[in-house]
């Protein structure tokens, strides 16, 4: 890994501030407070525009042809009070961006980051990530993800994202797609837990046109005694959108548990869902259970919130709201 040299500041961090462009969208992603922070790192058509850490975390990065290469380490036992906030940005309608970041977690590390992908103007943006997450024994990370692609459906988004936890490890994975259009979405997380670790993955989408094609696949692998794990995947699809969910769990360890929780809502015509839980269990004091439900809005649900003076699409807005906090 290489560090690209850059202007800046006296403390040697760069210092440029986050484009009205992405403010605007984080402030409608509820990130408004994240961008006063001290702790960013951005990155603004394939160029890092600001990079400031806190005492006990190592970063460094590649600035590379249509992207950037970043590596940030938490070091052993530092517990970051106050989170991260990462911003990948492209301003152009027609721009190709692949970044990727690995983070290090050393061992009783704690830290919480915040990352924001913004394409406002988006017409054929192509955004790719590759990252790698390693997080140590006992430690702690907190990842929140929050999407904004524009409202023309013109951005292709392809995340793949693996994460190895240690020993009493713990990762908790909020992704959010739920502002704006999506455009065409693939995201691949897979995770690999050691012996009693904990992973929470979340994963919120809402397809609202013909042009919004998502696909989802989040798969955990329980390696190690005790180790458990939730996944929660919710979306809508409406006026011919489309969106698939792929839950898939294997545990072959004694003690080992895994949920699989997926709700999807299939509104208007030509619209579709799939959910797709796959489950195995290798060890016979391993268990991993599953529930998935896909189908229109529940018509007691619209039909008792008409009755408090909503009309029907403003129930609808109602309940898919409701479905994806």
């Amino acid at each position: 890994m290489f560090f690209k040299k850059n202007s800046k500041n006296k403390k040697g961090r760069l210092v440029k501030k986050l484009s009205a462009d992405f403010v605007k969208t984080a402030q409608m992603c509820g990130m408004a407070d994240l961008i006063k922070g001290k702790n960013k790192f951005y990155v603004e058509d394939n160029k890092v525009m600001a990079e400031s850490f806190p005492k006990g975390i190592k970063a460094i990065y590649e600035e590379i042809e249509n992207g950037v290469r970043v590596k940030v380490v938490i070091k052993k036992n530092q517990k970051i009070k106050d989170p991260l906030f990462f911003c990948f940005g492209l301003k152009g309608i027609k721009q190709e961006q692949f970044i990727y970041p690995r983070i290090v977690l050393e061992e009783n590390a704690e830290v919480t980051i915040y990352s924001h992908c913004s394409f406002p103007h988006s017409q054929n943006n192509l955004h790719e990530m590759k990252g790698f997450f390693e997080i140590g024994k006992n430690a702690k990370f907190n990842y929140i993800e929050q999407h904004y692609h524009g409202e023309k459906s013109g951005a292709i988004v392809n995340p793949d994202l693996k994460v190895e936890i240690d020993e009493g490890g713990e990762f908790k994975s909020d992704f959010n797609l739920t502002k704006g259009t999506v455009g065409k979405v693939e995201i691949r997380l897979e995770a690999f837990l050691a012996k009693d670790t904990r992973a929470e993955i979340k994963t919120k989408v809402f397809g609202i046109n013909k042009k919004d094609q998502v696909k989802i696949i989040d798969i955990i692998h329980l390696q190690g005694e005790n180790s458990k794990s939730l996944v929660t995947m919710r979306a809508a699809a409406k006026n011919g959108g489309k969106v698939w969910m792929q839950g898939e769990t294997f545990a072959n360890a004694s003690g080992a548990f895994g949920h699989i929780d997926c709700q999807e809502i299939v509104i208007g015509k030509n619209s579709s869902a799939k959910a797709i839980p796959i489950v195995e269990v290798t060890n016979e004091e391993a268990r991993v259970t599953h529930e998935a439900s896909v189908g229109k809005i529940n018509q007691k649900e619209l039909e008792t919130l008409m009755t408090r003076g909503l009309n029907e699409a403003e129930a609808t807005e109602m309940i898919v709201k409701a479905l994806m906090q």
